[in-house]
Formats: C-alpha cells, structure tokens, sequence
C-alpha cells in the first residue's frame, strides 16, 4: 500500500521509436547542420586586420602613396547634400476651395431655412442645427444662430465666405492645421461682435481642410539632382601617414583606405572549412544525442523541432551579422532570447544544452572568449529563470536578471585587463544591461510567432480561458452551478500540488475548470447539480444507461472544448481526467440486478485515455480525492491523510499512473499537498443543534448508504 515516506520512482516502460520516426529525426537534424553550417560558412568575414567597429590595436600607416575615390565619403556627402533639400509641396487645391465654399453655402441657405420657418418651435431649430453635417455647431453657437437679427445673421455668412476664400488662397498644411485653427478668432473681422465670431470661427474651423500636400516625387528628384551635383571625393594618403590610430575606433573609410592599400585580405583556407563543418557537426550531434535519449517525443514532434531549429539558425544568424567584428553591438546581441524561448517551449534543460552550443559557435565565430563566456552566462541564466511563465512580470524579470549577469561578465574580464578605458567599460557596462531588456522583448515577441509554428499553448491562452467570463466557463455557471463550484474547488487543490512537484500549475489549473465541462449537457443527472431529492437515474432504472450518461460527460466535453476552439492540453485533461476507471456504483448496481455474468463491464468503463502527463495524473487524483474527502466528511486531518492516501494507492492498483513521468517521490509531494489544502477546505467545526440531515440520494457520482460508499463512487465516477 501507498504511505508516506515513499521514494521509489515510478517509470513509464520506453516507448521506441519507429523506423518512420527515427527517419523523420534524422532529416530534421541534417537539415538543421546543414542551415547551420550555411549561416557559418557562406560569405565569411574577411580575415582581416580590422573590422569596422572595432578597436585598432595599433597604429596603422600608409606605406605608399595613393589617391582614390573614396565612395564612403562621396555618399556620405551626397546624402547629405540630399537632407538639406527642403521638402517640395503641392499647390492650394483649388477644387477643394471651391468645395467648401459650396459647402458654406448649403449651411448657410439650411440655417436660413430653419430661422425663418415660424412654424417650428425653438427646441425643433436647435435639435435640427445641431444634427447638422458637417459643421456641428456648439450650444452657445446655436442659441447664437438662433438669436442673430437678419442683418446680424448676413454679416455671419459674408465672413464666413470671406475667410473660407482668404485661408485657401495660401497652403495649409496636415501640419499646419492646428495652429491656423487656433489664429482664426483673431482672423475674425472685428467689427462683428463675440457671438457671430463665435459662429464664424466654428464654421470656418470645420470646413477647413489640408489642401497642400507633399510631392514626394518633386522632392526625391530634388534629392537626386543634389546627389549628382555632388562630385567625387578623392583622398590622398602620404607615405608614413597615420590611416588609423591605436585605440581609435575603426570606421568604414579606413576600411576602405586599407582595402585600396591592400591592407586588408580574405583567406578561408580548406582546412579551416573543414574544421568548421567538423565543429558545428559535433555540436549539433550533442545537441541531437540529448534529445533522443532525453526527450524521444520530441524527436517525433515535427513542429516543435522546427521552432528549436528556427531559434538556433536565427540565434546564429545574429551571432553571425552583429558580433563578428563589432566590439560594442556584441554587447547588445540580445542571444539570450533563444535560450528563454527554448525553455519555455521545450524545457530548460535543453535551452541550457542550446546555450552552450551557442556560445562555442560565437567562440568559432568571434575568436573572443569573453564574448563566448558572456553568452553562455546570459544564456544559462535565461533559460533557468524564464521556464514556466504565469504572467508578464516573469519577462521583467528575466530580462533585469541578464542584464545583471551580463554585467558581472563584463566586469570579471574588464578587471582582469592591465589597462582599461572608464568610458570604453561604461559603454559596455550599458549595453550589457540593455541587452537583457532587449533578449526579454524579443522573446515576448517571438513566443507568439514560435508557440503558434510549434502548437504550443501559451500563458497567455491559459489566463484568458481563466476568467469567469469565457463563453463556455459562463455556460457552465448558468447551467450547472455545482459543477462549477466543483470544478474550482478541483482547481484550487490542483494547483497546489502542481506547485508541490514543479508542474505546470497554470496549465492543470485551467484543466480542472474545463474537465467537467460536458456535464452542461445533462447537469441534472448529477448530483452536485440537483437542488431537490428527485433523481432522474432512479425513474430510469436501468443501471447501464445511466452509466453511459454519466461516461458520456467525458465526450460531449470534448466536442464543447473543440467547438469553443479549446487548446489541445486542455482537451486532454477532459478525455484523460477519468482515464480508463469504471463507473463503480452503477456498475455494482447491475451486477446485484442482473448477476454479474451478465453485465457488460466495458460499458462501464470510461473511454480514456489513461493520464499521459503528470499535470494530467495530479488533476485526476484530485477530482478523486476531493470528492472522497467531501463524502467522508473528516473530522481530523488524520483521517483526511488517510482518505488521500488511498485513493493515490487505489489509482496506483489500478495502473492509471503508467504512463505518467510521476515518481513515488511526487505522489508523496501531491500527498502533503492535498492534505493541506483539503484540510483548510474540510476543517472541523463547532456542532450546533439542528435536526437531522436527510440522507445524500444515489445517481452516477455521489452515494447514498454510507460515507464510505460514497467515497468509493465518487473516486470511480
């Protein structure tokens, strides 16, 4: 029998894998070196001297002269050349012009219409001014409108064309419209009084429109035409003359100067070619190794090895354009995302096997091993505090912690130099810090795009199909409010032993508000649900239907989950939460109704399957647990440990836990788990005087005779 103090772990019997999917690994692998190996090798870095961006190491002079020229300079001043032309904008729009005076035109003959009907009353004008488009006039506007004398109401009208005509003469601008808005009061002829301004200025204001716009093609060849104008830029270098200077930063130009002195040279030779293919070779094989005999389903997950190939060619692609030979953007690399996006998707310890793949290809790559160590640090970091997200915050602090370990690299080495520059260690110090904000915003976006390559249900999902007000949640509080209560009680117990073990505590969280979610379909059946002592399965009398009704719950809840688009685990914990037990009572019932030679046990045994993840496993032990101790009603927490504990041996006997990871050493974590929490749930109270209470009636989940009974239909059903 199961107890406390238990160690010995429980292993699922190794699946093999087919020769299908064997193969299916292999090409995955191939492809994945040979993507790989593209990335490393095509268009290799020269092996030059300097590299643009880095530190010359000494002084560096031209030893013969020369005169060339220079197409870095002569674009730098044709560029900018073209950003000192003004920007070219179209004429006034004269049909726009025309437009609105039309426009102020209908207003005006509308508004004089509705002064001058005697017939209307002064609520009806207003309500008919104010519905107007596309002016809307303000209230004081209206009662404005509505008490000009005739003349009054003429001087409007004439201003009103006036200023419409004066403003389109000039070009309005979409960014000048604003501040020609806020002049017009003061645009205003001033021998009209604050009213008909007021008129005036809001009429105007709303028929006022851009009618100038930017001529991008006038502009760009204005642009161009300053490029051509540009000549040539040559430049002379004396032989002697310093090209660059120790300690100064390298730019393009003095590329350039070296290239034309034939400073700087190309070499990759077969030998380093064939060095590097045997690297990256070896490296993806560790990788490929660890994964078939660590995590063969992986191996057979086409989808999934597609998103940890994708984030390791990207990872290296990046290595590969941002790190080789730029000493300060290395620092910036946010690299560390792969490591955070691998741990979410597959699991830390593989991220951490990718980041060490990664940092011995940025060594390859860089010939630094200080940039090989920062990676690999940031990285490792990455992957162990970024694993299992619940919310956004987890990102915030992924990202200060490596930064922060970013920073203690960058000091280690910096410390170690004979001579540093503050500056040069300032810049690096920043960068090393901002690198982990960036690795943790990258990885916030490129979970979405690799969950979605790779099937994998985000937290995100998970928190939405938490609240109360998801469709299909909803559903079930209006219509079966017992399930319900059930189903959050399950959650919380769930959780917590989740949490015991290290398992996903969100994901079977979420399992246990949804695993029950077909009992919407026929609530009254039971128990939880029924407010009265009627009982549909006694008027049915027949054992075996109201079996299958019960057992039906399992699949109907699964077409609900697929209907409401349901993530795939979450389904899973519908059709594995009963795994492959038997409808007990009912069961029974049959065998003393018909003898026991003449029932059918498949029929009543749920479908499965059995639990395939611990995560599953927990959430059937606690649906079982919670209603046996709910039954029993204990008074102790003794007898709670004892309820829990066997049911856990019950499941263990009757073999649902194989196919779970779960060791005897977890059963013992969810053990204590659920006795905390149930004995929370399920406390002891003072007793007060009542009557007694009527007997709990019989249907597929709960019993009638004895507590005990009922705890035994409760774990079976």
């Amino acid at each position: 029998m199961y107890t406390s103090g238990s160690f010995q772990p429980i292993r699922p019997a190794p699946v093999p894998l087919t020769v299908r999917q064997q193969l299916q690994g292999f090409l995955w692998v191939v492809l994945l070196l040979l993507v790989l190996l593209a990335v490393v090798i095509i268009n290799p870095s020269p092996s030059a001297t300097l590299r643009a961006g880095s530190v010359s190491p000494q002084d560096i002079r031209a030893p013969r002269r020369i005169t060339f020229v220079s197409q870095v300079r002569t674009q730098q001043a044709r560029e900018a050349a073209a950003a000192n032309v003004a920007p070219i904008y179209t004429p006034p729009d004269r049909a726009l012009a025309i437009k609105q005076l039309s426009t102020a035109q209908q207003v005006a003959d509308f508004i004089t219409k509705v002064r001058d009907d005697s017939t209307l009353p002064r609520s009806e004008k207003v309500k008919r001014i104010a519905d107007l488009e596309p002016v809307q006039f303000s209230s004081e506007a209206i009662d404005a409108v509505l008490s000009f004398s005739d003349k009054e109401w003429e001087a409007v009208t004439k201003e009103t064309y006036r200023l419409l005509e004066q403003l389109n003469r000039r070009q309005i601008r979409e960014d000048q419209l604003s501040a020609i808005r806020r002049q017009l009061p003061y645009q205003v002829d001033v021998t009209l009084n604050d009213e008909q301004a007021l008129v005036v200025t809001e009429w105007v204001s709303a028929l006022l429109q851009p009618n100038s716009f930017l001529d991008e093609a006038r502009t760009e060849e204005a642009r161009e035409n300053a490029r051509r104008s540009v000549p040539d830029v040559q430049v002379t270098y004396e032989q002697g003359q310093i090209i660059v200077r120790e300690g100064e930063i390298v730019q393009p130009e003095h590329i350039e100067a070296l290239e034309a002195l034939g400073l700087q040279s190309a070499s990759f030779t077969r030998e380093r070619l064939a060095g590097t293919v045997i690297l990256v070779t070896l490296l993806v094989l560790v990788l490929a190794f660890y994964v078939v005999r660590v995590h063969p389903q992986l191996w057979v997950h086409g989808r999934l090895m597609a998103a940890v190939g994708l984030t390791l060619v990207l990872s290296t692609l990046a290595v590969r354009l941002l790190m080789s030979g730029h000493s300060l953007l290395a620092y910036l690399t946010p690299v560390a995302s792969a490591a955070m996006l691998l741990s979410m998707l597959v699991g830390p310890d593989v991220a951490l096997i990718a980041s060490t793949l990664l940092a011995l290809l940025v060594m390859q790559l860089t010939g630094s091993f200080e940039l090989a160590v920062y990676t690999f640090v940031g990285s490792s970091i990455a992957a162990l505090v970024l694993w299992r997200v619940e919310r956004l915050q987890s990102f915030v602090s992924a990202g200060l912690l490596v930064g922060l370990a970013n920073l203690g690299v960058v000091l280690a080495f910096a410390l170690q130099e004979t001579s540093w520059s503050p500056l040069v260690l300032a810049m690096r110090s920043g960068l090393a810090v901002a690198n982990g904000a960036l690795s943790a915003s990258v990885t916030l976006a490129g979970f979405y795009i690799l969950s979605s390559v790779a099937g994998v249900t985000t937290f995100l999902q998970l928190m939405e199909l938490a609240r109360p007000t998801h469709p299909l949640f909803k559903q079930l509080l209006l219509e079966a409010p017992g399930t319900y209560h059930h189903s959050i009680m399950i959650g919380n117990l769930a959780e917590r032993a989740a949490e015991a073990i290290g398992a996903d505590a969100l994901l079977v969280r979420v399992g246990a508000y949804y695993h029950d979610i077909g009992k919407i379909t026929a609530p009254h059946y039971f128990v939880e649900n029924q407010a009265n002592d009627s009982n549909p399965h006694d008027e049915l009398g027949d054992p075996e239907k109201s079996a299958q009704i019960i057992i039906n719950h399992v699949a109907e809840g699964v077409r609900l989950a697929r209907k409401f688009r349901l993530p795939p685990p979450i389904v899973d914990f519908i059709r594995q939460h009963h795994g492959t037990t038997r409808v007990e009572y009912f069961y029974r019932k049959a065998c003393e109704q018909y003898g026991p030679e003449a029932v059918d046990e498949s029929k009543f045994r749920y479908p499965g399957p059995r639990p395939q993840t611990r995560e599953a496993a927990i959430l059937m032990l606690a649906d079982a647990v919670e209603a046996a101790v709910r039954a029993e009603k204990p008074e102790d927490v003794e007898t709670v440990d004892a309820v829990v504990c066997h049911i856990i041996q019950q499941k263990l006997d009757q073999g649902q836990l194989v196919d779970t990871p779960l060791t005897l050493q977890d059963l013992e974590a969810i053990r204590r788990a659920f006795v905390q929490t149930l004995s929370g749930m399920y406390h002891s109270r003072v007793t007060y005087p009542s009557s007694p209470l009527p007997q709990t009636r019989a249907n597929g989940h709960e019993h009638v005779s004895s507590p005990a009974d009922q705890r035994v239909v409760e774990q079976s059903s």
